[in-house]
């Protein structure tokens, strides 16, 4: 018994596969959905995505907020960002994150807008959880 994961970006399908389950970060909590689950539709926060797989193993994928909509036979999950953890390339993206913590830190003591800060600290969290997924085991 499976279900259809497909994780949509704006540049397109990034994977479709088979699930026996999946836990998404919703903006409640985190969840789980298996076949035959209800239907519904959930917004998602930034966070790790696992996937497990019909052959036992597990995969984790970072992705940023968006939504899910969830049916008994598919998962679509449609965000900004979606990195599996053997993509990313953590020395990278703890090097970014860094940069941002410290432009970050910079920017609280001079004069700036609020946008700026918030799209810094918004880099800080997708790195984080890049971080956080390239760090699972595989």
């Amino acid at each position: 018994m499976s279900l259809e994961l497909v994780v949509v970006t704006p540049q397109g399908e990034a994977f479709a596969e088979a699930a026996n389950q999946v836990v998404l970060p919703g903006t409640e909590g985190d969840f789980g959905v298996l076949e035959e689950h209800e239907k519904f539709l959930c917004p998602l926060q930034p966070g790790i995505m696992e996937i497990h797989l019909p052959d036992g193993k597990v995969e984790w994928a970072a992705i940023s907020d968006g939504f899910a909509e969830v049916t008994a036979k598919q998962v679509v999950v449609l965000v900004d960002e979606c990195f599996k953890a053997h993509e990313i390339d953590l020395e990278h993206a703890e090097h970014s994150r860094a940069e941002a913590e410290q432009e970050l830190a910079d920017i609280l003591i001079s004069i700036d807008t609020q946008e700026h800060r918030d799209r810094l600290e918004n880099a800080i969290v997708r790195l984080s959880v890049q971080i956080d997924a390239a760090s699972r085991p595989r």
